[in-house]
């Protein structure tokens, strides 16, 4: 189709390539097509204006200051709820007018910020330890010593003749007695608190000293594992699911400390002269409380320690010389240890250890006492308190005396 200007019809359509492009930008033309109806070229950007713009005279006429709407509009509702002003910490801060300082003093004054509001992290229960009750029990009245003397001429009586009877006799005897002190144990443990698996750990203290007078020391690993095992399975089922850890670990310590240390009365009667050999270790032990006790109240000054307040270092170091020189004079002979008489090299090393060895045990139940809270473990034995207060120091003599016969060759198997 060709472009008829003259017509007055399809103004300004034109067909692209059949004729030359008629719309070349040129100074004073515009850029929109058509002819510019001026033919006066436009003054350079530099040079003042001739005329002055009707745009210019609009803008004149505004003498008034902008007029606001008092049309409020709704602001659209928020999709997340904020929650009450009064539970947002930033809330306490909303209207807090900020402390005016001069920019020129040189103090620095930070901004008030509202304090980050302290996560409370939910986590595991922390196991907190029972508390102590009053160390003034019952059985914390002092020491009636006809009642003590009494009781002791009685124990003595009776071991001696147990003694006599024969190792099996003995055993029976001995695994009564720790029986009894273990049950002293979890019974002041539950009173502080704990809930020790009492049946069961009695049950591996009587096992312990009977099998290792039966299987000799093979059994001990074994009953040790077994009694692990069958009380993480005690808390595990349901029996007492109350702090298993702390509740197996108070098993567990209760069963090591008498049942594993008192095994050893079943290890030495194991042998044709171990009567003879817990003979000596109960002497050394006696020897070290009376020499103890008669030496602490006639000259004891000197405070020991402070989880035995009672004990002065006096009275210790007059109980190591008893026991050693009951180790050496009375002990020395008795079989084994006194099989060739005047041999004072054997009865010299058990002394020795026996001496060593019975402060420590005494001063271990001692700091255990203190720590649940009471002063003794028991009050069957009038005078003395109960079986393990009377032989907190044999738990450690018999080791003790167990291992210097061994070192000294002194067993038959």
């Amino acid at each position: 189709m060709a472009n008829d200007r003259g017509s007055g019809e399809f103004e300004e359509i034109r067909i692209l390539g059949l004729e030359t492009p008629e719309d070349v930008v040129e100074p004073g033309r515009s850029v929109f097509g058509g002819e510019s109806d001026s033919s006066e070229e436009l003054p350079h950007w530099t040079e003042e204006p001739v005329e002055k713009s009707q745009n210019d005279d609009l803008w004149s006429e505004i003498d008034q200051k902008p007029k606001w709407s008092d049309e409020v509009l709704i602001d659209h509702e928020s999709q997340q709820p904020v929650g009450d002003l009064d539970e947002a910490t930033a809330a306490i801060f909303f209207d807090e007018e900020l402390p005016e300082s001069d920019p020129f003093s040189g103090e620095f004054n930070p901004p008030v910020i509202p304090p980050e509001e302290t996560k409370t992290e939910e986590t595991s229960p922390i196991f907190q330890p029972p508390t102590q009750p009053s160390i003034k029990a019952q059985n914390s009245q002092s020491r009636n010593m006809p009642k003590a003397l009494a009781t002791g001429v009685a124990l003595g009586a009776i071991f001696l003749a147990v003694c006599a009877i024969g190792a099996v006799a003995t055993l029976v005897f001995s695994t009564v007695l720790l029986v009894f002190a273990g049950s002293e144990f979890f019974l002041a443990a539950r009173r502080a608190g704990y809930q020790p698996a009492t049946l069961l750990g009695m049950t591996a203290i009587a096992a312990l000293n009977l099998g290792a007078y039966w299987r000799f020391e093979s059994a001990i690993p074994l009953i040790l594992a077994l009694t692990v095992t069958f009380t993480l399975l005690w808390y595990l089922t349901g029996v007492d699911r109350n702090m298993p850890i702390a509740n197996t670990s108070i098993t567990l310590f209760g069963v090591g400390y008498i049942g594993l240390l008192g095994c050893f009365i079943g290890l030495m009667l194991n042998d044709k002269n171990g009567v003879g050999m817990l003979l000596a270790a109960v002497l050394i032990t006696v020897g070290y409380d009376t020499g103890g006790l008669l030496v602490g109240r006639l000259i004891g000054r000197t405070p020991l320690s402070s989880v035995s307040p009672n004990k002065t270092m006096e009275g210790l170091l007059g109980g190591m010389a008893i026991s050693f020189l009951t180790g050496v004079i009375v002990v020395g002979q008795i079989t084994p240890f006194g099989q060739d008489p005047g041999d004072l090299g054997t009865a010299f090393v058990l002394g020795l250890v026996g001496a060593l060895a019975a402060p420590l045990g005494d001063l271990c139940e001692s700091m255990l006492k203190r720590d649940l809270g009471i002063k003794d473990m028991g009050s069957v034995l009038p005078g003395h308190g109960g079986f393990l207060d009377r032989f907190d120091a044999l738990l450690f003599v018999l080791p003790a005396t167990y291992f210097a016969a061994r070192l000294l060759n002194l067993f038959t198997i």
